[in-house]
């Protein structure tokens, strides 16, 4: 990491005060904080585990227009004292609590106190949608997400974004797909496995012993996939190399050129740069896994008349949501433009994106929905996203309603799917109970723990003289189960 003083960090704070631009990203990024914080108050009350009086919301606050996931971000701006800073370096550590300086002139007094803030670090909760709610490792607290955090601010106070925050012009490829078995293709899907835990090596060891033919990665990696210090802007992010530690380093060798990995929430908050210069090979004449996109952050394959859509539904999300709701860009935009080109039929489309088309309690409609729907000039056949760390099948047809202040509602046919579980810590969600869905992860870890196994599907395409014959999906999980814990034929 390059050198920090508290000169430089002085430096940063007249900088951002001389840039009003600037000033206003930071209070916009900042102003949900405190609407988090509150709703983990009320779920803490809720759960009778809330020591002392219950403080007033803040101001203007409304149900749910915070982020559980940053619960505990004000407090530990307010308390810096409290993070496990240990590991990095002292030139780190003037950088990481500098701009810890900077960032809590912006905001609003935490109204968590330590008594209430230490029952994470000695017991966790199970929250509606199944996230673990501790500070142990990769679950919500974990105060690694504080950090990949502060590399959002870094991205966004020196510009690092790659390609200057424009999306990538690379031409993305067509691959036509075949396997191993005559008149079958065999793909793996998993979502949100960058961790480098043991949970995600034993997701892989049972995708290799599977044996696809290919395996596709919708994204997310931990922290922030940060870039190698070697590669451009590596010096300026804090924990570097998580980009190749926790996705390069661990995928199997047997899959080079067979590989595909989408961008994510948290590629972007190391400006994506982790994700192209590293895992596509940019900067490495893409000497990769992933070498078969070329650089692309989208793809499209083709098997028998059918294309399976890999998009980018990250780069042009909005980063003052921190790049929580995908977005494939405007309709005039190069990714959205490239689709239109494809001229593909939707009803022989299968899509993957990082982010999710509609709330996973199917409560409301994200605008990501819209926009794969006139790109596509309609909806897709199937659609299999991550983002939300759960297993999970959709009802199909189903109907999203329509609600004040999110996108228009619809009906759609489109098997709908959520695999964001390879590898973080989730259990089972209550807020799935009783909505249209056919199935979700229900494999129980060992007592006494209250999570569920980790998964990934297999998704298998058959034909006969050129033409579809079949698509069925199977859903696995780490257990001991040898057997798909879920199967349909989707075709």
């Amino acid at each position: 990491m390059e050198p920090f003083s508290e000169q430089s960090i002085k430096d940063l704070k007249e900088r951002i005060l001389n840039d009003r631009s600037l000033s206003s990203d930071i209070n916009k990024l900042l102003d949900f904080l405190p609407n988090c914080e509150y709703e983990l108050i009320l779920y803490m009350v809720q759960k009778n585990v809330w020591k002392g009086p219950v403080p007033l919301p803040p101001k203007d606050f409304k149900p749910g227009e915070g982020k559980i996931e940053f619960g505990l971000f004000l407090y530990w701006f307010h308390n810096p004292n409290q993070l496990q800073l240990d590991r990095f370096s002292d030139e780190a550590k003037v950088l990481i609590l500098g701009i810890i300086s900077i960032l809590v002139e912006y905001l609003q007094d935490t109204k968590l106190n330590k008594e209430n803030y230490e029952f994470f670090n000695k017991d966790e909760l199970i929250y509606i949608d199944g996230t673990v709610l501790s500070t142990k490792t990769y679950a919500t607290y974990d105060q690694g997400w504080f950090i990949a955090f502060l590399n959002l601010f870094i991205s966004l106070f020196h510009n690092l974004w790659y390609n200057n925050y424009e999306f990538p012009t690379t031409p993305p490829q067509q691959i036509s797909l075949s396997g191993a078995v005559p008149n079958t293709v065999s793909i793996a899907l998993l979502g949100d496995w960058g961790a480098g835990d043991q949970a995600s090596k034993e997701v892989m060891k049972r995708i290799d012993a599977l044996s696809p033919d290919y395996i596709v990665h919708v994204g997310d990696v931990y922290y922030a996939g940060t870039p190698l210090e070697s590669s451009p802007h590596g010096t300026k992010y804090l924990s570097p190399g998580e980009e190749y530690q926790n996705l390069l380093d661990l995928w199997p060798q047997s899959y080079v050129g067979k590989s595909f990995t989408l961008n994510s929430n948290h590629e972007m908050y190391s400006g994506a740069n982790g994700l192209f210069y590293d895992a596509l090979g940019v900067s490495n004449n893409y000497s990769t896994p992933f070498n078969a996109q070329k650089g692309a952050s989208c793809f499209a394959m083709e098997y028998c008349g059918w294309t399976l859509l890999g998009l980018d539904s990250a780069f042009t999300s909005p980063m003052l949501s921190a790049f929580m709701t995908g977005s494939i860009g405007a309709s005039t935009g190069f990714q959205r433009q490239w689709i239109k080109g494809l001229e593909v039929n939707p009803e022989q489309t299968i899509v993957f994106t990082h982010h999710n088309g509609f709330a996973d309690d199917c409560t409301f409609a994200s605008p990501l929905w819209a926009e794969i729907n006139d790109a596509l000039n309609g909806d897709p056949y199937a659609w299999y996203w991550g983002h939300v760390h759960n297993g999970i099948v959709y009802d199909a047809p189903i109907t999203i309603p329509s609600v004040k202040g999110k996108p228009s509602g619809f009906t759609t046919n489109t098997f709908s799917r959520c695999l964001g579980h390879a590898a973080l810590p989730y259990g089972v969600a209550s807020s799935l109970v009783g909505k249209p869905i056919t199935w979700k992860a229900n494999s129980p870890k060992p007592s006494p723990s209250k999570e569920l196994y980790n998964g990934f599907a297999i998704l298998t395409l058959t034909s006969l003289k050129g033409q579809l014959t079949g698509i069925t999906e199977s859903f696995y999980d780490a257990s001991d189960k040898a057997q798909p814990v879920y199967s349909k034929q989707l075709f």
